[in-house]
């Protein structure tokens, strides 16, 4: 069993409910493990003794959950993570002790089950920093345990996490650097004091010149994320700036030679992409459409199997999706996902050939690639108080899941929906499971509200003190939006459906103007603050291939 003692079967101080579920868990089947999960589900009062057994029996699921080639497998590990974090802080010196004597794919399972305890669990590992100061290999571990968490308070471990990287060991090195990065990548830019982003610069930059190529590769991945989430001063971005000009080659001194290491290092990290490798498998995801359903004419909510993209994605952010191999990449608006069963949920309405071939496909057809998650999450309101979300069109599901977010903030959230008729409208069940109330406008009156959704969301403004607006769908109903909270000064954002080529910010296909600056809408969004977008730039930018698009639809064959 990968090197580890078989399992007692019965604990005297353990209650008979719980040794039967333990006589029977065959951690290595997905079938079995998925039995025991349901079973403790259902327990209740359990004791210290009885959690303690339990988590020693399911987290031998991790020494078996990146071996084996079942799909299942990734998708239980997620279920047994929350599971165990449920049972609470006393958990933690077990756990604590499989991180340490884990190999480092099983101690990430084991670290995500500490991160569920929140600043419990974050406090119980800076303790232990000190205590295991003068062994690398176990400090490792740890920072990377440091790096899984997202509460705000994580980033107080930020500190300590540089302190271990001046040790003269470049794997405890590389390790903090990537810690910080993956920090920096999921929290929030607020959390991050003023000193604290000068001191996380200076030490990152220091290692851009390390000898080692790992400790400069995530010294500038750590950089790029922190520059990206806008935590740099302007005279730090300038020199960033000016230092990979000149690792690139492309300053005024021309340093190829430079350039020449990076792209030496890059072709070092091939042959982990290549589909030979043993451990590739637990990276291949199937997209086989697990579910279709009509929502309204020629529009489909679809269930994809992408357990991967299911374990990262937020709100706000999208996939790219080729349905054929011969077919082109198209954006598409997450509207949900589930972790556990490794789904993500996709809205497409045929407008163009793409998204008819994409219609014109059957629950259990698989899509030729998906990529994602793309993008940066919604941005969310730093204050509570009353939130509007509003979708047009398909924009009504790609607003569920900041609904949720700020709604689990403890915000009052109400959403509007904009449609033709009543038979144009959809997913108002589901937003309206994520909302406090939502209003509902038809262009013809047929059903709710007689107008627009900017009808609606004069009556909220009238009656509410709104502080946030998101508005999802058409180009003129964002921009109209927009126009009517400038005066207010609501925070407003919208989502740029700008045309994007690869999604990564490389092509600049995608680019906006937003306060008179150029952006990809990919990359820096696609969500945006709506007062400051360019609509009109927008609406001729989108316009570009309407021709081509056309030619593409009258003579396709799906």
């Amino acid at each position: 069993m990968w090197g580890r003692q078989p399992r007692q079967l019965i604990n005297m101080e353990t209650n008979d409910r719980v040794n039967i579920i333990i006589q029977s868990l065959d951690t290595r089947s997905a079938e079995s493990v998925t039995h025991a999960l349901n079973a403790v589900k259902v327990l209740h009062d359990l004791t210290i003794n009885e959690r303690l057994s339990l988590t020693k029996a399911l987290s031998e699921l991790f020494f078996h959950v990146h071996h084996t080639g079942s799909s299942n497998m990734p998708r239980l590990a997620v279920s047994t993570e929350k599971l165990i974090g449920k049972f609470g802080s006393e958990m933690m010196p077990f756990l604590f002790h499989e991180i340490l004597s884990s190999d480092a794919e099983t101690a990430v399972d084991f670290g995500k089950c500490i991160a569920r305890n929140g600043v419990v669990g974050l406090e119980f590992v800076l303790s232990k920093l000190d205590e295991y100061r003068d062994r690398d290999h176990d400090l490792i571990k740890m920072i990377q345990v440091l790096s899984l968490f997202k509460i705000p308070e994580a980033a107080n471990a930020v500190p300590a996490i540089l302190a271990v990287a001046q040790r003269n060991n470049h794997q405890v090195t590389s390790m903090s650097l990537h810690a910080v990065g993956r920090l920096v990548q999921k929290l929030r830019s607020t959390a991050f004091s003023e000193e604290l982003r000068s001191t996380m610069f200076d030490t990152a930059f220091r290692y851009l010149s390390n000898a080692q190529g790992l400790v400069r590769r995530n010294a500038a991945h750590a950089l790029g994320k922190m520059l990206r989430k806008g935590l740099l001063s302007k005279e730090n971005e300038q020199k960033l700036y000016k230092t990979f000009l000149a690792i690139a080659g492309r300053d005024e001194h021309h340093n190829w030679d430079r350039s020449f290491i990076v792209r030496h290092e890059a072709e070092e990290f091939l042959p982990y992409f290549c589909q030979s490798s043993l451990h590739v498998r637990q990276y291949v995801q199937s997209y086989k459409i697990l579910s279709k359903r009509l929502l309204c004419a020629n529009t489909y909510h679809f269930s994809i199997d992408a357990p991967l993209i299911a374990r990262k994605i937020e709100g706000g952010q999208f996939l790219i999706i080729r349905p054929h191999i011969l077919s082109e990449r198209i954006p598409l608006s997450v509207c949900g996902w589930d972790r556990e069963q490794g789904s993500v949920n996709i809205v497409v309405s045929a407008v163009g050939k793409t998204t008819t071939q994409i219609n014109a496909m059957e629950k259990g057809d698989f899509f030729e690639d998906v990529v994602g998650p793309l993008g940066e999450r919604s941005i969310l309101p730093t204050a509570i108080g009353t939130c509007v979300v509003i979708g047009g069109g398909y924009g009504t599901g790609a607003i569920i899941p900041t609904a949720k977010d700020m709604k689990a903030l403890s915000n009052k959230v109400i959403g509007i929906v904009g449609a033709r008729n009543q038979e144009s409208l959809i997913m108002i069940p589901e937003l309206s499971q994520a909302c406090d109330e939502v209003i509902i406008t038809t262009n013809d009156g047929s059903f709710g509200l007689k107008g627009f959704v900017t009808d609606a969301l004069a009556q909220v403004l009238a009656r509410e003190g709104v502080i946030y607006v998101l508005a999802v769908g058409p180009v003129p109903m964002m921009k109209a939006v927009s126009e009517m909270t400038r005066s207010l000064k609501i925070s407003t954002y919208v989502s740029l459906n700008a045309i994007m080529v690869d999604g990564t910010g490389m092509c600049g296909a995608c680019r906006v103007t937003v306060a008179g600056e150029t952006k990809f809408a990919c990359f820096h969004g696609p969500d945006f603050d709506g007062h400051l977008v360019d609509f009109e730039n927008l609406t001729k930018r989108q316009k570009m291939f309407a021709k081509q698009e056309k030619i593409a639809f009258d003579t396709m064959n799906v």
